[in-house]
């Protein structure tokens, strides 16, 4: 399954999110393991399971953990960067770190770190979805530093980096999920559209 597969189904005249986020999000192995196979994908899980665990003493399964986005699709389900190839050199493994206790403790954090209003206007819109984007606020919290640490020190020859985003539940990142697929059918919806007005 690629990009070409995917881009028919978001055009499809019987779409359905659902099955899509079925289908290609959580029912098939993800592209970074292809050619490594199951046991990288173990390791690496465990590894940052039990980096995780050190960093702020909260039990973290590996069952917990979900390779997302170009790693996992081969491609960027992203609508700014939609169909976009991954590239081992250039893109990192991004795991979904799903955990309502750390979830809870970093938001409280993040309650009393006095944010400036345009950090907290991007913080509060990610946590409505129930994400906390580490990207966002590792350096105004001690669990962003403690976050930054642990995945510092994991390396992986499947990409560039590893990297994570702390999600409450399965159900909210399921729900980021189906965002990129929704607004990435509106994008190419909307690029369709466009090219029949430019039709003579």
């Amino acid at each position: 399954m690629g990009f070409a597969e995917y881009k028919r189904d978001l055009l499809s005249a019987d779409f359905d999110s659902n099955q899509l986020l079925d289908h290609y999000f959580h029912s098939r192995e993800s592209h970074v393991f292809a050619q490594g196979g199951a046991g990288e994908a173990s390791r690496l899980k465990r590894e940052v399971a039990q980096a995780l665990r050190m960093a702020f003493r909260i039990q973290i399964h590996p069952n917990q953990l979900v390779a997302c986005g170009s790693a996992h699709l081969g491609f960027s389900p992203v609508p700014e960067k939609l169909g976009r190839e991954f590239n081992p050199e250039d893109h990192d493994l991004d795991f979904a770190v799903i955990s309502a206790e750390l979830f809870c403790n970093w938001w409280s954090e993040l309650q009393g770190a006095g944010l400036v209003a345009d950090v907290r206007d991007k913080v509060s819109r990610d946590l409505f979805w129930g994400l906390i984007d580490p990207a966002k606020v590792c350096d105004l919290t001690v669990h962003g530093s403690r976050w930054l640490e642990a995945f510092s020190g994991i390396q992986t020859t499947e990409a560039r980096s590893v990297s994570g985003r702390l999600y409450r539940s399965f159900w909210s990142m399921e729900n980021i999920h189906r965002q990129a697929i929704v607004l990435g059918r509106a994008k190419l919806l909307q690029e369709r559209e466009v090219c029949i007005g430019q039709k003579p």
